[in-house]
């Protein structure tokens, strides 16, 4: 059974090209997948056996990924994948849990910590009741697609969660100056908590990011 992140994927793929191609495309990748699995070496820690879990989960993206390049072309296959994969890790961050009425940052870090540290290995610069800032020295997402052959695909999954955690509650904001996955040395993130709901703050939902969200995000990507 597909993950549900690549089951709504899929669906975007069928709109993209339509059901015959996408399923030409995808039943190989998934066949192919199946036959490769990662492992890390013995004694090389933790973050290398989360990176080789993460490669397995990701390795079918990739090989649709390599073989869409081979009969549409790179920019074809960016413009396909950009789509399905903000499709699919809108549907991934629906994992990540709410908060409930009264809780605040306090509550929101444990949440980040527990949902992230398959994800990323990073440094705690300040950790208040108003503020948490973190550096990510390692992020494992982005160093899986690089191993697999397609590091461009980090760019938009750090789309989406620009895009979830800016959204994720009206009392707290969102920042990210700097990106491994755009050629920094690590990633910076400041998350704010205000004690009063911010001006035209849009509470997180399930729904997928808008066009226009869309867009912008796509602008940003290109414009760095």
């Amino acid at each position: 059974m597909l993950a549900p992140e690549y089951r709504a994927g899929f669906r975007v793929l069928q709109e993209k090209i339509g059901l015959w191609a996408a399923l030409s495309i995808a039943i190989p990748a998934f066949f192919k997948a199946l036959m490769v699995k990662h492992k890390a070496e013995e004694g090389l820690g933790e973050a290398e056996a989360t990176k080789a879990d993460l490669k397995n989960h990701f390795q079918l993206l990739a090989n649709m990924y390599q073989m869409l390049d081979k009969q549409y072309g790179k920019v074809r296959t960016d413009e396909i994948m950009r789509d399905v994969l903000l499709e699919g890790g809108n549907v991934f961050f629906r994992g990540f849990t709410q908060l409930n009425p009264g809780e605040k940052l306090g509550e929101f870090v444990e949440i980040y910590k527990k949902f992230e540290r398959n994800n990323i290995v990073f440094d705690v610069i300040e950790e208040t009741d108003k503020r948490f800032e973190i550096e990510i020295k390692r992020c494992l997402v982005f160093e899986a697609f690089d191993e697999l052959g397609v590091p461009a695909l980090t760019q938009w999954m750090c789309d989406i969660a620009f895009h979830y955690f800016s959204q994720y509650h009206a009392q707290m904001t969102y920042e990210k100056d700097r990106m491994i996955a755009r050629g920094a040395a690590s990633c910076h993130e400041v998350f704010t908590w205000s004690q009063v709901l911010l001006p035209n703050k849009r509470v997180q939902s399930d729904a997928a990011p808008r066009p226009d969200i869309k867009a912008k995000l796509i602008m940003s990507r290109e414009s760095n």
